[in-house]
């Protein structure tokens, strides 16, 4: 079912792609632009790094994806990207077979991704490449003598503001900060849902000191935004 929806999203993804923006959106065009980018991206990695290793991933301070990140487009004029970061550390790490599993995963979503290897002893990594509209370049980086695994996914710059995006994304702040912070996830599971819209209601998944709750809140179903259509 993801994969479907992933697939289904791309295609909002490739469609906008091919109608120019003469301005750049703003309100809740820009949430809805955003989110239409986002959801194909998270869900499209959520089967990446489920086929690496289908448990507990960490996720990357200011690494979730939902968040804007400034930026500039081809054109020049200031927009925003989505910045994605998981990482795990896994017993006898089986690096070639960890490779082999995000190479077909991307496959799976109709994406190519280049393997290599570099380095050797306690340097060596296997590195998996793929660049799409769907993931924009996502990078899988596997360093077996750590046991090791990291990955990261940025979008293309895309017009419209970060901070207002970021605003509308974290319920209406002005921008994230360390209270906000707190309520972006700390880990990801098979059973985690994307979500693109933190209300200062919600739950938070960082005690005060900064230390990632235990256990982390369960969200089956995300809340809906007030943005968009």
């Amino acid at each position: 079912m993801r994969r479907l929806w992933a697939a289904a999203a791309a295609g909002l993804v490739l469609m906008m792609a091919g109608c120019a923006q003469q301005t750049a959106p703003t309100g809740d065009a820009l949430y809805g632009h955003a989110s239409e980018r986002y959801f194909p991206l998270a869900t499209s990695m959520h089967e990446v790094i489920m086929a690496v290793h289908p448990g507990e991933w960490t996720v990357e301070k200011g690494g979730y994806g939902a968040i804007g990140v400034s930026c500039r487009t081809a054109t020049g004029d200031s927009g925003y990207s989505l910045n994605y970061e998981r990482s795990v550390t896994i017993d006898d790490l089986d690096a070639e077979a960890a490779a082999r599993a995000a190479e077909s995963a991307f496959a799976e979503l109709g994406v190519v991704a280049q393997v290599t290897v570099r380095g050797s002893g306690d340097a060596e990594e296997h590195v998996v490449v793929a660049e799409d509209e769907l993931v924009g370049r996502a990078v899988v980086t596997i360093r077996p003598a750590q046991g090791e695994v990291r990955v990261t996914a940025r979008t293309e710059c895309a017009p419209g503001d970060a901070h207002d995006l970021t605003a509308m994304v974290m319920g209406g702040g002005d921008r994230i900060d360390a209270e906000a912070a707190r309520r972006l996830p700390a880990t990801e599971r098979q059973e985690s849902v994307p979500q693109f819209y933190f209300p200062t209601d919600g739950p938070v998944y960082f005690d005060e000191k900064g230390a990632p709750v235990e256990p982390q809140p369960v969200v089956s179903e995300a809340p809906a935004a007030p943005y968009g259509d």
